[in-house]
C-alpha cells in the first residue's frame, strides 16, 4: 500500500525538520521539492502540499492554486510569518487553502491539520480547517462554529425555515468566525467589554473580514450575509452596521442567539457555569434588545421548563447501588483489603453470589478453568475484574430502562471495547477502561426517567441534524448526559477517576485525559460499526504510534467480537 506523500515547499531547515518528524510519526512520505521533478509534480497523487510564504523565488499562493486544479482533494497549506489581510484574501480565493499556520509552529498544530479532513459540500470543498483553525486559541475552544451551527438549525425547524435556508445558516454559522483569522491571537482570548476601546474596535472588524475572506467560496449569499450580520443586535446598538430589527437578516438573527447560547453555556476557565434558570432569564432579558423576540420564544419552547440539577438534587428515589455491593467496592478501593473479609460482605446476598459465578466462568473474564466458590473465584479473578463484574451485575437493571437507545448493549460493548484498546496501547488499565465504558452513560437513564418529553425531543434532534446527542442535550437541558452520569457516580462513591472520564468523554483532552480518550474512541467505533454515525474524529487527532494502526483501521471487527461477548454475558446473567 502506498504512503501518503506529502510536499513540502521551503528552505527553512528547521521547518523542514518538524515536518519531517510529524510524517514519521503519521507513516507518511515526505518529499522537499528540491526532490521532486516537474514531472512527478503533476502526476504525484499528493495527500498535502505545504508552502512556506518565505521561499525565494516561487510564488506559493499561485503554487498552491496549481495543485488545486491538479489534485482537488490534497489539503493545501500555507505557512506565513504574519497575518496579512490581503495575503489571506488571496490565499482563499485563489488557492482556498485549507490551513494557514503562523511562525513558529509545533508538530502537534501540524498533525492536527493532517488527520483533519475538509467537507465536501456542493460539489466543492470548503476549507472548514481555515474557519476553525484560530478556535483552540478563544475562550470557547474548539467546536465553537460547530454547535452554533447545531444550536442554529434546531432553531431553524422550530421556525419552520425551508431547506435551502437551513443550508445557508448551517454554512453562515460554520464560517461566522472566520474573520477572526486576522486578529491577533492576544485578542482572540480576551473579548470581554473590558479591553481597550481600540483593541475592541479590532475585534468589531472580524464580520467584515470574514465578508471579505470567503468572496472566493461561492456561498449562498445569505449565507454571507449570517457572516457580516450575526453580530448586529435588535436595537440597532450592534455592528458592523447597525440593522434594526427586521432590517437584520433572518439567519443572522437566528445565528445571534445561537451564537450567544454557546457563550452562555459552555465553561470558561474556573468560573462556575450559569444555571439553567438564570440562561433562561439572560435570554429574556435580552429580548427586543439583543435579541429577535421571535428566536428567543423558539429557543424557549425547545428547551426543558425545569433545571436539571435542581429537580435531581431534590429527588428521593435516585438509583442506588445494593448496600452489599457498595460495601464490597469500598473494601476492594484499600490496598490492604482482606479477600476473606469481601468474601464474606458478598456472601449476604446469594442471588449475587449465584451472578457473581455464572459471569465469573463467563466469556467477559476469559478463565480458562471453572472455578465453583465464591473465594476461589475472588483470588482468581482479582480485585480489579471483581469489582468490575459487582457493577456490572448492579448497573445491568439502571441500563434496561425502556427506550429506543439500548443502552444496557451498548454500554457493555463500550467496556469491551475500551479494554481492548488498553490493552493495545498500553496507556491505561484495561479493567478501568472496561469500568469507565461500562458506566459512561449511565446519565441518560436519570434523564430519561425524570425527563422523558424532552429526551425525545433530543433525540429527534440528534437524528434530524446527524449531530452528536450530547449537543442536543446541551440545547434542551443545558447540560449533558455525561455531566448527569458523573454527579450519579460520585453519589455512589465511584472513585474520581472514573468520574472525570465518564464526565468528558465526548471532548477528552488526550495528553491529560487518556482513560476518557480510550472512552472516547469506543463509543466512536460502536456507532461507526453499527451504522449510527460516521466515525467523525471531532478534533481528537491525537497522534497514534504506528502499532495501533491495524486495530484503529479496523473497527468493525473490534465492536463484532465485542457484541459477541455481550450475548455471552447476557446469557450467564439469564
Amino acid at each position: 500500500m502506498t504512503k501518503p506523500t506529502i510536499l513540502v515547499v521551503t528552505t527553512d531547515k528547521d521547518l523542514l525538520r518538524t515536518f519531517y518528524t510529524v510524517a514519521i510519526k503519521l507513516d507518511m512520505k515526505l518529499l522537499p521539492l528540491a526532490e521532486v521533478s516537474s514531472r512527478d509534480f503533476l502526476a504525484q497523487p499528493w495527500h498535502a502540499v505545504i508552502v512556506d510564504l518565505a521561499t525565494p523565488n516561487i510564488d506559493g499562493i499561485s503554487l498552491l492554486s496549481l495543485v488545486r486544479s491538479l489534485s482537488p482533494f490534497a489539503l493545501r497549506g500555507l505557512v506565513v510569518s504574519s497575518p496579512d489581510h490581503q495575503l489571506l484574501l488571496r490565499a482563499v480565493n485563489e488557492a482556498q487553502v485549507h490551513h494557514i499556520w503562523v511562525k513558529p509552529l509545533s508538530a502537534k498544530e501540524i498533525m492536527d491539520a493532517l488527520q483533519q479532513q475538509t467537507e465536501i459540500a456542493g460539489g466543492r470543498t470548503f476549507p472548514l480547517l481555515l474557519a476553525t483553525a484560530f478556535e483552540s486559541k478563544t475562550e470557547t475552544g474548539h467546536g465553537h462554529s460547530y454547535r452554533v451551527a447545531q444550536y442554529a438549525l434546531a432553531l431553524g425547524h422550530e421556525l419552520g425555515l425551508t431547506e435551502d435556508n437551513l443550508r445557508a445558516l448551517q454554512l453562515g454559522c460554520l464560517f461566522h468566525d472566520i474573520g477572526k483569522l486576522l486578529l491577533p491571537d492576544q485578542l482572540l482570548k480576551n473579548q470581554t467589554s473590558q479591553v481597550p476601546p481600540v483593541e475592541q474596535t479590532l475585534i468589531r472588524q472580524h464580520p467584515v473580514l470574514g465578508e471579505q475572506l470567503v468572496k472566493g467560496m461561492d456561498l449562498p449569499s445569505e449565507a454571507i450575509s449570517v457572516i457580516r450580520h450575526h453580530h448586529e443586535r435588535w436595537d440597532g446598538q450592534g455592528y458592523p452596521d447597525r440593522l434594526q430589527g427586521e432590517m437584520i437578516p433572518l439567519l443572522a438573527r437566528i445565528a445571534s442567539v445561537a451564537n450567544a447560547y454557546d457563550h452562555l453555556t459552555e465553561p470558561k476557565g474556573d468560573s462556575p457555569p450559569l444555571s439553567h434558570s438564570e440562561i433562561n432569564a439572560l435570554l429574556k432579558s435580552e429580548t427586543g434588545q439583543a435579541f429577535d423576540p421571535k428566536v428567543v420564544r423558539a429557543l424557549l419552547n425547545l428547551r426543558e421548563t425545569q433545571d436539571v440539577w435542581e429537580v435531581l438534587e431534590q429527588l428521593t428515589e435516585l438509583p442506588a447501588l445494593a448496600p452489599v455491593v457498595q460495601q464490597a467496592l469500598v473494601l476492594l478501593e484499600r490496598e490492604d483489603f482482606d479477600w476473606h473479609e469481601v468474601a464474606e460482605v458478598i456472601a449476604q446476598d446469594q442471588n449475587l453470589v449465584a451472578q457473581l459465578l455464572k459471569l465469573a466462568n463467563s466469556a467477559l473474564t476469559g478463565l480458562r478453568r471453572k472455578v465453583t466458590s465464591l473465594p476461589t473465584a475472588l483470588r482468581v479473578l482479582g480485585a480489579r475484574p471483581v469489582r468490575n463484574l459487582l457493577l456490572t451485575m448492579t448497573v445491568r437493571p439502571f441500563l434496561q430502562a425502556p427506550s429506543e437507545l439500548q443502552l444496557w448493549e451498548h454500554s457493555l460493548a463500550c467496556g469491551l471495547v475500551a479494554k481492548r484498546l488498553a490493552q493495545q496501547t498500553k496507556l491505561v488499565d484495561p479493567e478501568e477502561a472496561f469500568t469507565a465504558g461500562l458506566l459512561h452513560d449511565i446519565g441518560k437513564t436519570l434523564l430519561m426517567r425524570f425527563f422523558p418529553q424532552s429526551c425525545r425531543q433530543v433525540q429527534q434532534i440528534a437524528r434530524r441534524q446527524g449531530c452528536p446527542t450530547f449537543i442536543a442535550e446541551r440545547l434542551i437541558f443545558s447540560v449533558t448526559h455525561a455531566e448527569v452520569g458523573a454527579w450519579l457516580l460520585e453519589r455512589w462513591r465511584i472513585p474520581s477517576p472514573f468520574c472525570e472520564a465518564v464526565a468528558v468523554h465526548h471532548t477528552p483532552v488526550p495528553e491529560t485525559q487518556p482513560l476518557a480518550w480510550h472512552l472516547y474512541w469506543a463509543n466512536q467505533f460502536i456507532h461507526f460499526a453499527l451504522g449510527d454515525m460516521p466515525l467523525a474524529k471531532w478534533g481528537m487527532t491525537d497522534l497514534l504510534p504506528p502499532s495501533l494502526h491495524p486495530i484503529f483501521a479496523n473497527p468493525e471487527k473490534l465492536v463484532q467480537e465485542a457484541m459477541a461477548q455481550v450475548k455471552s454475558v447476557e446469557n450467564a446473567l439469564l
